[in-house]
């Protein structure tokens, strides 16, 4: 009689999430969404404990404003994108700054607009999840 060995999903990593936001009610409203979405996530009040963290971690996607104490968080998008290590890390500016400003951003990354509507916030995370996930882990068991 054959045994059977049960066949184990394959552990794939949880996506995480970088929010930077110098509010706090929203940096928290961000990392809520995403952890109630299978999500790791991580907040940040500035773009200086952003950079320290980016040296050593690269998130599946990072939330930012604009308008940081030490900084625009469009610019330092800009920055990433000319980053060969961060070149293609999905990015979402999330703002309240002027049009023009906002339409400057977008040659470097999506933008949202405060106030934003949380389904905005989920579409994204699922996208970003997707991207993350390999082709095997959508329902589908190897073997």
């Amino acid at each position: 009689m054959p045994t059977w060995i049960p066949i184990m999903p394959i552990a794939h990593p949880t996506p995480t999430l970088f929010v930077v936001d110098d509010d706090v009610s929203t940096q928290e409203l961000l990392c809520e969404i995403a952890h109630d979405a299978g999500w790791s996530t991580r907040g940040f009040s500035c773009l200086t404990e952003l950079r320290r963290s980016l040296d050593t971690t690269t998130p599946t996607l990072l939330i930012l404003d604009d308008d940081l104490p030490d900084g625009r968080g469009g610019d330092l998008v800009r920055e990433l994108r000319s980053n060969e290590r961060m070149a293609d890390l999905p990015t979402l500016v999330c703002t309240a700054a002027h049009p023009m400003r906002q339409a400057e951003i977008g040659a470097w990354a999506p933008v949202i607009s405060k106030p934003f509507d949380l389904a905005e916030i989920e579409a994204f995370l699922g996208v970003a999840a997707r991207r993350h996930s390999p082709p095997d882990a959508h329902g589908r068991q190897a073997g």
